[in-house]
């Protein structure tokens, strides 16, 4: 009777009283506490054994229930993953064909630009060519210089190697019923 009447219990601490036991020193109580009584090794094992019981079964509807459940979230989640694949697809795709087609518009009008700068070039190289003064002159057959084709070997092929006639491999064994 006499140590519950000594005993003074202690709150634990906080913010504002951390700040006031740093700041004033406080009086300070010993609490009774019980002390803990450590047992050999040899106590510490339980006597009481335990019963193994089974694991309780769920019911077959609720298994057929939760079945359900998990086949119907996995075939969410792909039917989820095919629609953004095919939203994905349906935007990426016109995204591309408009770069790629762009790309071609830009190569048709470099080789419309290349083939006007060919035919100026061409109209004015014939231009200079019929001046007086660029010292060409007209196409002259008697002045043609005309070479004698090279000879070229002859490779000559060798026969094909007959080719061993192919045994077909013929199982004992049936091959289905």
């Amino acid at each position: 009777m006499t140590a519950a009447r000594d005993y003074l219990p202690t709150p634990p601490p906080t913010r504002y009283r951390r700040r006031r036991q740093k700041t004033t020193p406080t009086r300070t109580y010993q609490s009774v506490a019980p002390k803990t009584v450590t047992r050999r090794p040899s106590e510490s094992r339980s006597k009481v054994t335990r019963l193994r019981t089974k694991p309780k079964r769920l019911p077959l509807a609720l298994q057929f229930l939760l079945l359900v459940q998990k086949s119907s979230t996995t075939f969410t989640f792909g039917l989820v993953a095919i629609t953004l694949g095919v939203y994905g697809w349906t935007v990426y795709a016109p995204t591309l064909w408009s770069q790629e087609f762009s790309k071609l518009k830009t190569l048709q009008r470099n080789e419309r630009q290349l083939a006007a700068t060919n035919e100026s070039l061409k109209h004015k190289m014939a231009q200079q060519a019929e001046q007086p003064g660029s010292g060409l002159t007209a196409p002259n057959p008697h002045k043609s210089i005309f070479l004698a084709p090279a000879e070229v070997p002859v490779i000559e092929m060798s026969e094909p190697t007959q080719q061993k006639k192919k045994i077909p491999v013929i199982i004992e064994t049936p091959i289905a019923y």
